[in-house]
């Protein structure tokens, strides 16, 4: 990390710790001229790290206070991971294997009916591409591509879930079981992060209506 790396981080950590501040205290603070870090916290405000909003102080001119921005949250280590591993084993070894999957069934449910909300009506294709913005948005890095008529493949670069999934491999399963529901078509899973591949990929086949009615009722 070069010297204005570190100073910057520590202007986040101070704003972190303090949730607000104003030029001359953080300059007080660190130990730096007014000038310097007023050039720091343009280029975090400009990385949209900061914010600064003018405030009013008693008789005086007003002045701006900073505040970080989320997106600084990157900058903190953050433990959701471990709380729903933590949580998961939790469920498993206090109510059973039964009461595991019948939460992750919960969840999915609920995922499934969020996501097709949104397919009413779409063609395959439509559902597979508002399926991959979907898990784009749930942090997943998709895309798709088209594999032959009726054919497409699902390719989710990253997953926001792995240590989860590691200890929990059921979580897997149930994203299968999702994107079959959400799409209403044929879909088998060729690899995926947890076993230690780059990349979860998946192909989907044009279901045909009788076949897709047979799925249905089941």
């Amino acid at each position: 990390m070069s010297a204005n790396e570190s100073t910057r981080m520590r202007v986040l950590r101070r704003l972190k710790r303090w949730g607000s501040a104003t030029v001359a205290e953080l300059a007080r603070d660190l130990n730096l001229s007014g000038v310097s870090l007023r050039r720091h916290l343009d280029i975090l405000e400009r990385d949209h790290l900061v914010t600064a909003q003018v405030q009013p102080r008693g008789r005086g001119r007003p002045v701006k206070v900073y505040r970080l921005t989320e997106e600084a949250d990157r900058f903190f280590p953050e433990r959701y991971s471990e709380f729903a591993v933590d949580l998961l084993q939790g469920v498993r070894e206090a109510f059973g294997e039964g009461a595991l999957r019948r939460l992750l069934q919960h969840r999915t449910s609920k995922l499934i009916e969020r996501i097709k909300a949104r397919l009413t009506g779409k063609s395959l294709r439509e559902r597979v591409e508002l399926l991959t913005e979907a898990m784009t948005e749930m942090g997943f890095l998709a895309s798709w591509q088209r594999a032959g008529v009726g054919r497409f493949i699902l390719t989710q670069a990253h997953c926001p879930l792995r240590r989860i999934a590691m200890v929990c491999p059921e979580l897997c399963e149930q994203e299968l079981r999702m994107h079959q529901a959400v799409l209403e078509a044929c879909v088998t899973r060729e690899c995926f992060i947890p076993q230690g591949e780059a990349v979860c990929r998946y192909q989907i086949r044009y279901l045909p209506a009788r076949v897709k009615a047979a799925s249905l009722r089941r």
